[in-house]
């Protein structure tokens, strides 16, 4: 992607003999490109990083590099023994609360009987009032003898009352209690399958980051899978340049496994954030064609085209200071002389206002 341009004038100046004369080039017109450099890598489309979701070492590897998975296959287990034994628990637990909170529990069949005996008392207690009440209306009985008929009578609604309350509160306690044992053990059910490492869909497993017998902890980095049909380039791009990357630019990219080949792609998604662990923006792009024999994981480099122009008016990126200043040789001495750029690629300098093409001006500054 370099363009080499020649038509260098060398003049003699008059000065000091044995002096060498500075070299000396006119602008040029020619096509010039302006490209923004990115190391990155290729990387599977919507790659991601499978990680542990619990601790324990990793017993069993269920597939290999390369391997098509689909959606909750199971790729990679745990030793999960204390998962195990907290779900055989719980799930006694639950069966224990199940059969306390049955009709026919003894707790239940216990009050239950107490609220018969209770009622059948009332019953005898109503009965035995009504006579008292029939009674005293002949005069037959005292009012003391029919309060006392009352008072039993009450007694015994108050017992009914208390018994049947105490149902209801045994029976609201018994199933709160099978509630939570349900939930135990649902989520030891749960703990217990985050120890099987599943596929969240269908992928391809491109790397494999742990063998067996691995100690994993929580969060630990198991395995790399992406989709299996198309890569993708990750550029990173520091900060200087990032803000003259858009989307739909071309990247023209070279694999370090071939080089002077280069695969043309196009920018198509920019990351709105700074990764502190490479320093840079990362950029993704797209190949404009099919490729075939790459490989995830390749390291490219990368040149963004961020500007182009067919006819420019160009000088050589070594005659401009840092300042945007050149050498201008006149009839007897070189000038400083400040010029207006305009695309600036790594040999050359386009420049929009300040000079022509028959100006001539020193080539090293």
């Amino acid at each position: 992607m370099k363009q080499y341009f020649s038509i260098l004038v060398l003049l003699s100046l008059s000065g000091c003999f044995g002096k060498k004369a500075p070299e000396l080039v006119s602008p040029i017109v020619a096509p010039i490109t302006e490209a923004v450099f990115a190391p990155g890598q290729l990387e599977a489309r919507n790659q991601f990083t499978l990680t542990a979701i619990s601790e324990g070492y990793l017993r069993k590897s269920l597939v290999q590099e390369g391997d098509l998975v689909k959606e909750r296959q199971i790729l990679f287990v745990q030793d999960n023994t204390n998962a195990v034994i907290q779900e055989r628990s719980t799930a006694q637990n639950m069966r224990i609360s199940q059969k306390n909170a049955a009709d026919d529990s003894p707790v239940l069949l216990q009050l239950n009987a107490q609220l018969q005996s209770a009622q059948q008392k009332r019953g005898l207690d109503e009965i035995q009032l009504q006579r008292m009440k029939r009674l005293y209306a002949t005069r037959s009985v005292s009012k003391v003898e029919l309060d006392n008929a009352q008072l039993s009578y009450d007694n015994s609604e108050n017992t009914v009352r208390s018994i049947r309350e105490n149902i209801a509160a045994t029976k609201l306690s018994l199933d709160q209690a099978l509630i939570s044992s349900k939930s135990q053990y649902e989520t030891a059910v749960s703990n217990a399958s985050y120890f099987n490492i599943k596929s969240p869909g269908n992928y391809k497993v491109y790397k494999i980051l742990k063998k067996e017998g691995d100690m994993l902890k929580k969060a630990d980095p198991i395995a790399l899978l992406g989709e299996s049909e198309k890569l993708v380039v990750s550029l990173n791009v520091d900060e200087s340049s990032i803000s003259k990357v858009r989307t739909g630019q071309t990247v023209l990219v070279e694999m370090n496994t071939e080089k002077e080949k280069a695969y043309q792609a196009v920018i198509s998604k920019i990351y709105p954030y700074f990764d502190e662990n490479t320093q840079s923006f990362i950029v993704e792009a797209t190949f404009s064609q099919p490729t075939t024999g790459v490989i995830a994981g390749t390291l490219i480099q990368a040149n963004i085209i961020i500007g182009k122009k067919e006819k420019a008016l160009l000088i050589p990126r070594s005659s401009l200071n840092g300042n945007g200043q050149v050498m201008l040789a006149t009839e007897k001495k070189f000038l400083p002389h400040k010029i207006k750029t305009g695309i600036v690629s790594s040999e050359w300098v386009e420049v929009k206002d300040g000079l022509t093409v028959d100006d001539r001006i020193q080539l090293q500054y």
